[in-house]
């Protein structure tokens, strides 16, 4: 199971890309191609018709009707990015309501040095609850692939072309 023995369901739009989120330890326990599949049904199948408790979205526009159907009673969607757009055309209120659900917003880029700081700084408390003797084992940050600075171009055409699994980092020496 994923982090604290929750179910985790991840999408991505490639084979490769859903094996190797299985492949993380303590990552997802199921994935969803979302370019092939309904992953509103296929959340439904496998919470058996409950919903999630929380969608943590980057996509925004064409995953929003998707994620607001994949979400249980009480559920939460926490909004971080909007890649595919940020204005949904014709938006249905009434699961929202009947649902009760909880829809947030949340960037560093429009808070304060200070909060950032503090926000690092909890951070640091919480991984080291994970990472320690009593916690669940490490964390760690997957790197898709270093480009020296001379083919940054590459690297840009490689995560625009959405290849990557994990973090591209450029070497500036």
């Amino acid at each position: 199971h994923g982090v604290h023995r929750a179910t985790v369901t991840a999408t991505a739009s490639t084979k490769e890309k859903l094996d190797w989120l299985l492949s993380i330890p303590n990552g997802a326990t199921h994935t969803v191609n979302y370019r092939t599949e309904d992953f509103a049904a296929e959340v439904k199948k496998t919470t058996n018709g409950k919903g999630v408790d929380i969608v943590i979205d980057f996509v925004g526009q064409s995953h929003w009707a998707r994620n607001i159907e994949s979400l249980a009673i009480d559920g939460r969607m926490t909004m971080l990015a909007t890649l595919s757009g940020s204005e949904v055309p014709s938006v249905n209120l009434g699961p929202i309501l009947y649902k009760r659900l909880r829809i947030q917003g949340s960037t560093l880029r429009s808070r304060s040095v200070e909060y950032q700081t503090e926000l690092i700084a909890s951070f640091r408390d919480i991984i080291d609850k994970v990472t320690s003797a009593n916690g669940n084992g490490s964390i760690r940050t997957y790197i898709h692939r270093v480009y020296p600075w001379t083919e940054i171009q590459d690297a840009h055409h490689e995560m625009a072309d959405n290849k990557n699994s994990g973090k591209i980092i450029v070497e500036v020496v």
